[in-house]
């Protein structure tokens, strides 16, 4: 897979994992944010990049940013590595839980 694929293949998982916390929260969906850090000053380590979901609340009067927390947080970091050095497996979103249709 070239570098190329595995940054669409990112963005599509950090989709993902986005709208997927929007749908737990019941906020609407309207895009995503990655924020780089600065870049470090000398003899200073790198800080970390924070991902953010562009949420729209459910009346749609209203939006902002909602940064994901720990687990999702952890789960982009972890894709983000392996989108810049191409090293493990690819991250995949567990399965949808399946809906129950009434009868």
């Amino acid at each position: 897979m070239t570098s190329s694929q595995r940054q669409a293949a990112f963005q599509q998982y950090f989709t993902e994992v986005a709208r997927a916390h929007a749908r737990r929260h019941g906020l609407g969906y309207a895009g995503t944010i990655r924020k780089l850090p600065p870049p470090p000053l000398p003899g200073e380590g790198t800080g970390a990049t924070r991902y953010f979901l562009n949420a729209v609340s459910r009346d749609g009067l209203t939006s902002g940013l909602v940064e994901l927390p720990g687990p999702s947080e952890s789960a982009l970091q972890r894709a983000e590595r392996w989108a810049e050095s191409g090293e493990g497996s690819a991250p995949r979103l567990p399965p949808a839980p399946k809906l129950k249709r009434k009868v």
